[in-house]
Parts: C-alpha cells; sequence; structure tokens
C-alpha cells in the first residue's frame, strides 16, 4: 500500500480544505485562480452540509484523518507488523472510496447547479479525492480487492446518500415540495446594523442591485441580520414567495423574470446581471457593484 503517496496527497487535501474553512468561517472572500466564478459555488448553500456544518470542515477532517491513517500505516510497514498494518489497508481503501464517492456527487452539483462556473478549489480537491481512491486501489492484492467489493459498494452508496441528504436540497433550492404549506411571515431582523451597512445597502439599491430570498430561506435571514435593523429601510430586497409558501406554490413573477434565473436563495443580482448565490460579505458586494458600475459608465462613454 503506496502509505506515502496517499499521506503526501492528504496533506496537499488538508491545505486545500483547511483555506477554505477559514473563508467560510471568517467570510471571506475566496482567491479564484484562472477564474472568478469560484466565490458564487464557496459561499452558495452548497457549501454547507446539513445547513449547519461548513463542507470544507468536512473535507479537511477526512483529509486529516486520511493522512494519520496513512502514516500509521507507513510505521506499521516499516516496523513488519503485518497484523497491524492489514486492518489500515482496508480503512485506506473505506477512506478512499467514501471521499471519491462525495467529490463525484459535488462536481455533479457543479456542473447541474452551477452550469458555466468553474471552482479551481474544488476540482483540485475531487483531484486529491480520486488519487487518493487510485493509490488505495493499487496498494490492495486481488483477494483483497474481491473481499472488499461488496462492502466498498456499502460504502459507495451510504456516501452518495449521505451527500444526497446533506447537500441534496438547502435553502437555496427553488425545488420547494407541495408537501410545505406555510404562511408568509417575515422574520423580524434583530442585529445592530455595522457602521457601513447602511451606506452599502443605500448603494446596492440606488445601483440596481437585488437580492431575491424567500421567507423561509435560513440563509436570506442570516444575510439580513449581517446588515442589521436599521439598514433594512434600504436593503434591495426581492420576496419571492409572499403568498406563503404552499402546495403547488410558484415563485413570484418578479422572481422568474430575474436575469439568468433563479437556482439559490439568497441570489445577488448585480446591475450587470452577475448572480451570487449565497450569504455574501460587503467586501463581496462592493466589489461586485464597483464592478458592474464600471461597467455601465464605460458602456455609457463608449456610446
Amino acid at each position: 500500500m503506496p502509505y506515502r503517496v496517499i499521506a503526501a496527497l492528504a496533506a496537499a487535501g488538508v491545505a486545500d480544505t483547511a483555506y477554505l474553512t477559514a473563508v467560510k468561517l471568517l467570510h471571506l472572500s475566496p482567491a479564484c485562480p484562472l477564474t472568478g466564478g469560484c466565490a458564487d459555488v464557496l459561499t452558495s448553500d452548497y457549501a454547507t452540509l446539513f445547513g449547519a456544518v461548513p463542507l470544507a470542515f468536512v473535507g479537511l477532517a477526512a483529509y486529516a484523518g486520511m493522512g494519520a491513517l496513512a502514516l500509521r500505516g507507513a510505521a506499521a510497514t516499516a516496523a513488519g507488523d503485518d497484523a497491524a498494518e492489514a486492518p489500515l489497508r482496508t480503512a485506506a481503501l473505506a477512506g478512499g472510496l467514501a471521499m471519491a464517492s462525495c467529490s463525484s456527487f459535488l462536481l455533479y452539483l457543479l456542473a447541474t447547479q452551477f452550469p458555466g462556473e468553474t471552482c479551481p478549489w474544488c476540482l483540485g480537491s475531487a483531484a486529491l479525492s480520486f488519487s487518493i481512491a487510485g493509490a488505495a486501489l493499487s496498494g490492495m492484492r486481488m483477494r483483497e480487492l474481491e473481499d472488499a467489493a461488496a462492502p466498498g459498494a456499502g460504502v459507495v452508496a451510504t456516501t452518495l446518500l449521505l451527500c444526497f441528504v446533506g447537500l441534496g436540497s438547502p435553502d437555496g433550492s427553488l425545488a420547494a415540495g407541495g408537501s410545505y404549506d406555510l404562511d408568509y411571515a417575515q422574520p423580524a431582523v434583530t442585529t445592530q446594523s455595522p457602521p457601513n451597512a447602511l451606506s452599502l445597502a443605500e448603494r446596492l439599491r440606488e445601483g440596481g442591485a437585488r437580492m431575491y430570498g424567500a421567507f423561509w430561506c435560513s440563509h436570506c435571514y442570516d444575510q439580513k441580520q449581517t446588515f442589521g435593523a436599521e439598514a433594512m429601510a434600504a436593503f434591495p430586497y426581492v420576496e419571492c414567495y409572499p403568498e406563503g409558501l404552499h402546495k403547488d406554490t410558484k415563485p413570484a413573477d418578479v422572481c422568474l423574470a430575474a436575469p439568468g434565473g433563479l437556482t439559490g436563495f439568497p441570489t445577488w443580482i448585480m446591475p450587470d446581471g452577475q448572480q451570487l448565490i449565497g450569504e455574501q460579505s460587503f467586501d463581496q458586494l462592493e466589489k461586485a457593484l464597483d464592478k458592474a458600475l464600471a461597467a455601465s459608465g464605460s458602456a455609457a462613454v463608449a456610446s
């Protein structure tokens, strides 16, 4: 079993996911090498497992666990302790399959929920996961692979099920099922507005930016809480379910006609049509607004 290779891959994964975890927890704007689309992906509802745990943190724990397992396996191999090494081989294979299965599901979400977007951090993590799984498979003997076929299929199925349950239907989904029956009730914003919140809300509204959301969306409420109560009078919010959420309820016409269409809540749409899906930091919103206004100014001068 190439434990040292697995440990090196896991170390790279730790670095990747540790950065993304810090970005998520500190509400920073992620660096997006080669493309600017990763911010929309990494700040969306799909970046949180079960609506509470940052997905990057889960990945960090998985890579750290795999790295520790690989180092222990390398030590057992060097010591010639076959009895201690044998279960570590099985664990490495199970972990690799679980990580590769989760990455496959996430790539599916990236392709279907964020068409046209590229997320180098996501693709890099997926490549590391597949490489770890491949390394683990290459280190197994044929008889071991035959014995592990059925348990391995169970690991894959269980992982995909957990991903579907934890990520398949976040608040961002517009496919609110007919089993819901909620009367419209907009929760009150209770936080005090930070010093720059009111001016930013006014700039966003005057510049033509809008945040599309739903009263039942926890992430929409969290975004409002970030701005605070005093900024709500100027906050550029568009409610997509003003009549409540009942069987066969459709979003309001203004939301159905939103530029580019809506795939999640909250969705910020800038004056130039750029979409920012999920909660955004003040810095992200200011940069997107400045970019949109600069583009419209350049177009006006050119005409």
